[in-house]
């Protein structure tokens, strides 16, 4: 029979990984976003005062799924330090008469197409010291803006899903199953803790008690000498 440690252990491994993973796939945030969203960018400072705190949540909670379920989307983060700039997101969209051009055609037909100018143009990476400003559109874009000052993250979300028109994901009987029996090992594990922090409290007082036990003996013995 394994130890109280060492099932501790186990529990903290096991999940964790899974745990990550379907954090990324299921909850708010997880939604297909429509083919005309080209590309998506956010702006805000790295410290929160000035209104920058939803921004920042958006970023760290909802953003991740957004990019796991729309991987071919440019999502871009600039990142900086002038906090009296309002963050802002900016939604890229396709013209509707470029989004009608994009429709499918034949596989002959559009492997001789050329690829349209947003594809052509080069999406800078996310940076942190404000070197990825947002772009201008290009000709067969329109730009949506969504200022996030004093926002919390869920109502930017809210905005976002109805400027894009996003269709949400529900989480699937697979997946609900899986999280109820993470929730299941996450509890398991604080009841573990706490055994083992009482039982860390209950050895330190028995060691107090010795200490204080032999010292009050050795103070007996010099007495008695």
């Amino acid at each position: 029979m394994r130890s109280l440690g060492e099932r501790l252990n186990l529990l903290r491994k096991v999940p964790f990984e899974n745990a990550n993973l379907i954090n990324i796939k299921c909850g708010p945030g997880a939604a297909v976003l429509p083919a005309d969203v080209t590309r998506i960018h956010m702006d805000f400072a790295i410290h929160l005062k000035g209104g920058h705190m939803g921004a920042r949540k958006f970023w760290k909670e909802y953003l991740p799924r957004l990019k796991y379920h729309n991987p071919a989307i440019p999502m871009i983060v600039n990142r900086h330090d002038q906090n009296q700039n309002p963050p802002t997101m900016t939604i890229y969209l396709r013209n509707k008469s470029s989004s009608a051009a994009a429709a499918p055609e034949s596989p002959s037909s559009s492997s001789s197409s050329p690829p349209s100018e947003q594809q052509q143009v080069a999406q800078p990476s996310s940076s942190r010291t404000g070197l990825s400003k947002a772009q201008p559109p290009t000709a067969d874009e329109r730009v949506v803006h969504i200022d996030m000052t004093n926002k919390h993250s869920s109502h930017i979300l809210e905005f976002f899903m109805a400027e894009t028109r996003a269709v949400p994901l529900q989480p699937t009987n697979e997946e609900i199953a899986e999280m109820q029996a993470l929730e299941t090992l996450r509890r398991n594990a604080e009841v573990d803790r706490e055994r083992m922090r009482q039982l860390r409290e209950e050895k330190k007082r028995e060691e107090d008690m010795l200490k204080r036990a032999r010292a009050a003996g050795g103070m007996a013995e010099q007495e008695e000498a």
